[in-house]
């Protein structure tokens, strides 16, 4: 089965460089226009199924993606991105000195007022992997995954078999950056990894 993890379009919360996770932004102008724009470069693709996080940046985003498609949105809980509890709508340049650790040493990272570590991230995904992924790579032959950036990584955890060090490894995901694996059971390869489909710009 050929599988596209995508993350979700641009938000405001994004420009303005503030921690998301789970508070439910919305997308932007910009957002929905990336999204269109990666749904064209996509449209020839045939998904059997869609999955998205149920937050509306990632479910937009894959509304926008599906187009002309007849099919369901499939939003699961277990592609939630990470909570920054306390630290959600917070800008990266007011953060407590803890959060140095998230993408320079994940491994140290130790999450303070109620955030989600990675461990817990980790297993959501390996269990959306295990549960989902795995039994529908012997029936399908494509499926689309959107989420978000911290829990995209983490699939890519499972999927590239990395350890937590390297979390963050290769290219971070940008809005709308689609990588693409191919899955037979628990037999997994990397095609492509953050591919944008739109200028280096953002436009």
């Amino acid at each position: 089965m050929r599988l596209y993890i995508m993350r979700h379009g641009e938000t405001d919360w994004n420009i303005q460089k503030r921690l998301q996770g789970r508070s439910d932004t919305e997308l932007n102008a910009n957002g929905t226009e990336l999204a269109r724009v990666t749904s064209e470069a996509l449209k020839d693709v045939r998904f059997d199924a869609i999955y998205s996080s149920p937050l509306k940046r990632a479910h937009k985003t894959a509304e926008i993606v599906r187009g002309e498609r007849q099919m369901p949105i499939n939003a699961d809980e277990r592609l939630l991105e990470i909570s920054f509890g306390e630290c959600e709508g917070l800008s990266v340049d007011v953060l407590p000195a803890c959060f140095a650790d998230f993408f320079d040493a994940p491994e140290k990272y130790t999450p303070t007022g109620g955030g989600e570590r990675f461990a817990d991230v980790i297993a959501r995904a390996g269990d959306f992997i295990e549960n989902v992924i795995v039994p529908k790579s012997r029936e399908l032959e494509s499926m689309l995954v959107v989420a978000h950036g911290a829990m995209n990584n983490a699939l890519a955890y499972h999927l590239l078999h990395r350890e937590l060090k390297d979390y963050w490894a290769g290219v971070f995901p940008r809005n709308c950056s689609v990588s693409v694996y191919e899955v037979n059971g628990h037999d997994y390869g990397l095609i492509e990894y953050g591919k944008i489909f739109y200028g280096e710009d953002g436009k």
